[in-house]
């Protein structure tokens, strides 16, 4: 079955890159992508539907809504101030 479709610039170039492994093949290449696409898809309905994930994702949202949350720039700071952090970017000592 032949179907067209428009691509980017980028996409274009990406799946000539791809299709050049598989002996040019751009067919091969879109039924690829879209079966792996289905695939993950699948896979993260599976994640979702779990009890564990759907109470998570209730507990999140009632934690923003309630205003219990670290902005960015605030995570920037805390991780900058790390110990961790700080030793791991601390100059080595030569012997």
């Amino acid at each position: 079955m032949r179907r067209q479709f428009v691509l980017d610039d980028r996409s274009e170039k990406l799946l000539d890159h791809l299709a050049a492994a598989r002996a040019g093949n751009r067919s091969f290449v879109v039924r690829e992508a879209i079966a792996l696409y289905a695939s993950l898809e699948d896979r993260l309905g599976e994640i979702e539907a779990q009890p564990g994930f759907r109470r998570m994702m209730r507990q999140t949202a009632a934690d923003i809504d309630a205003g219990r949350v670290v902005t960015h720039s605030q995570v920037k700071k805390l991780a900058h101030h790390s110990p961790r952090q700080s030793a791991r970017h601390s100059p080595r000592k030569t012997r």
